[in-house]
């Protein structure tokens, strides 16, 4: 079951990635545009962090089931001294969320900014910094779904 969850997660990171990538690059077109915030731009907003959110929890199902976060936990500094197990154990997962959090307080101040092109602006100047959150905490040296 482990080795599912991990490859869902592995998986779905393509999809988050390819949703941050479109929706950021069109906020900040649209900012570029002086366009009208429109409801789709919300929408758009809502998918980004609602597919964030879904890859969290994977993320987190698959953090509290995994043998290599049992295994560390047990000889956390062990854990700590492996570069790879340190990456999954502690940085991968904080900088996970801190590009959750950025791309959920870059939705919210923009929908409260008083100008469509603030709105752009806010929207696209926090998810581009939670999309390269994304980009540096991908293990992209183990591109395939390994337990």
């Amino acid at each position: 079951m482990t080795q599912y969850l991990l490859i869902a997660h592995s998986t779905f990171r393509w999809v988050v990635l390819l949703i941050a990538i479109a929706v950021t690059a069109n906020m900040l077109w649209r900012y570029a545009r002086a366009a009208p915030w429109t409801g789709a731009d919300r929408r758009a907003a809502l998918i980004f962090t609602s597919a964030l959110d879904t890859q969290f929890l994977l993320g987190l199902i698959v953090y509290g089931v995994s043998p290599i976060t049992r295994e560390a936990m047990g000889h956390m500094a062990d854990a700590m001294k492996s570069p790879s197990v340190r990456f999954f154990v502690a940085e991968h997962p904080i900088i996970m969320l801190v590009a959750l959090a950025l791309a959920h307080v870059g939705s919210s101040i923009a929908r409260k900014a008083p100008t469509d092109r603030l709105k752009f602006l806010r929207a696209g100047s926090f998810f581009t910094l939670s999309t390269a959150l994304i980009l540096w905490g991908i293990p992209w040296w183990r591109l395939t779904a390994k337990v």
